[in-house]
């Protein structure tokens, strides 16, 4: 039976714009149109209308705000690395690519295609790989500012917080103390004080009492004083500031794990990490956790994304039809 226009945009639609799957799509052209479609023919009609469209003119057409955010993802019908790039303003997806590697001569390729492709930014965001910064400021210019995301930068200090918390316990287990309220405690202890919850702060007043002066008070004074850094300073000057206080506080000799987050916030990469102190338009986070979330939720159950070419199609329909309304012109 002869396909019609009208069930290839019902097929297309249905796979972009109801996130459906290839089984459903099929279903539905069966019932609506009384025609049938398997699901090599629908991912090939699908493939039809996405080569059809040229990726640098929806780039183009998306306005770009300059600010770049760049991440990498795993995809779950290959082995290897995604780069996925978006505007860190407007949360769009702008390209995505594959990459061999998540070294520096993959991620120089990778920049050198953004740029080619239309895509100049004068701000980056992105995690704290070190392959990123150096290789940014080849590509886009030495003048290019860099914003390593708040949120990459905030689960590192959570992590030695939580090791230091962990051996803390383990200690005391050691020498016959029960430390159940500490394990059950412990995500509380790393969640910010003004999301505790009534029920949270009465947990934590029976923990504080009975560890004041001990590493768990030291752990909540030591992440408020971090956080502080990068939430009340008033400009990149004031932020250093306050991690030179920290260092002359001496956490760095309370615990091996609380010298380990000195050392990372005094690193040459700490005025990354504050860059949209002075510069406000820039945010302190990325949107990369939630373009990777949507970017789940459509390669969950759709068929042809195991191949680079197979994703950056459906990459294109998305944009096309979301952020664009189906419309070129």
């Amino acid at each position: 039976m002869v396909r019609s226009k009208s069930s290839n945009i019902e097929s297309i639609t249905g796979l972009i714009n109801d996130n459906s799957t290839l089984p459903r799509i099929a279903k539905r052209l069966q019932r609506v149109f009384n025609t049938t479609g398997s699901k090599s023919s629908i991912d090939r009609w699908k493939a039809e209308k996405a080569e059809s469209l040229d990726i640098r003119e929806i780039i183009k057409r998306l306005n770009f705000s300059g600010i770049l955010c760049v991440d990498e993802y795993k995809p779950k019908r290959y082995k290897g690395y995604d780069l996925i790039d978006s505007d860190a303003l407007t949360g769009r997806i702008l390209y995505l690519e594959k990459a061999e590697g998540l070294g520096r001569g993959i991620v120089k390729e990778h920049f050198e295609k953004l740029k080619d492709l239309g895509i100049t930014p004068y701000a980056i965001i992105f995690d704290m790989r070190s392959c990123f910064a150096g290789t940014a400021r080849k590509v886009f210019g030495k003048d290019i500012l860099i914003q390593h995301d708040y949120f990459h930068v905030m689960k590192i200090i959570h992590y030695h917080l939580n090791r230091a918390m962990a051996e803390y316990r383990r200690l005391l287990k050691e020498s016959g103390i029960e430390t159940l309220d500490i394990w059950s405690a412990r995500w509380i202890i790393l969640k910010n004080i003004e999301d505790w919850s009534y029920k949270h702060h009465q947990i934590m007043e029976g923990i504080l009492k009975r560890y004041r002066g001990t590493l768990i008070e030291d752990i909540l004074i030591l992440k408020q004083g971090i956080r502080d850094i990068f939430l009340e300073s008033n400009n990149m000057r004031e932020a250093f500031f306050r991690r030179d206080e920290l260092l002359k506080e001496g956490w760095q000799f309370k615990s091996q794990h609380f010298a380990k987050i000195i050392k990372f916030l005094s690193s040459p990469y700490f005025k990354y990490m504050v860059t949209y102190l002075d510069h406000p338009q820039i945010p302190k986070s990325g949107n990369s956790e939630n373009v990777i979330r949507l970017w789940r939720q459509m390669e969950k159950v759709r068929y042809g994304f195991k191949t680079g070419k197979g994703r950056l199609n459906h990459l294109k329909l998305y944009q096309f039809y979301h952020y664009l309304n189906g419309k070129l012109d």
